[in-house]
């Protein structure tokens, strides 16, 4: 991921050089330029357990929710903290599928990260699912936006200094 963002932010760094003499072109993102590939997921028949302990060993925040390989919803660990305030539900027992939202945003590889950032802030999504041929290929999450935040400033920065 680190990679991914360093090639971002040196993209964005070139271009901002290349650009003092000719017309400013728009910096095209995709999510495949940013997303974090072959993301964590997890079967809609696991229990909550196995979930919350996937999310804490692996320290993420959300998983993709797969059934037969494709994606049947997302569970966010807002989900399970909110379950475990509930009587009556036994993480060992209950699965992901009682807990899951079925409403995943999925976006492909080609989408512009603007067009995909937009979105989940006016929806207040906490991450975007990328699918390829139906298939789970990565997922953005609002971390790797701050990420990118962070390394666009960074570069443009450097470009501050450099001139």
């Amino acid at each position: 991921m680190a990679g991914q963002l360093l090639t971002v932010a040196t993209m964005a760094t070139n271009r901002a050089r290349t650009t003092k003499t000719s017309p400013r072109r728009p910096v095209t993102i995709t999510m495949q330029d940013v997303m974090t590939p072959q993301p964590l997921t997890i079967g809609r028949d696991q229990t909550l357990a196995t979930a919350h302990k996937m999310m804490r060993d692996h320290d993420v925040r959300h998983l993709p929710v797969l059934e037969r390989g494709r994606l049947v919803g997302l569970l966010s660990q807002r989900d399970l903290y909110f379950l475990e305030t509930i009587a009556g539900v036994d993480l060992e027992k209950d699965t992901v599928d009682d807990a899951m939202s079925v409403d995943a945003f999925a976006v492909a590889p080609g989408a512009l990260v603007a067009e995909v950032a937009a979105t989940m802030a006016t929806r207040k999504l906490g991450c975007a699912v990328v699918i390829e041929r139906q298939r789970v290929v990565g997922v953005f999450t609002v971390t790797d936006a701050c990420r990118m935040v962070a390394e666009i400033c960074a570069a443009k920065a450097a470009v501050r200094r450099a001139s």
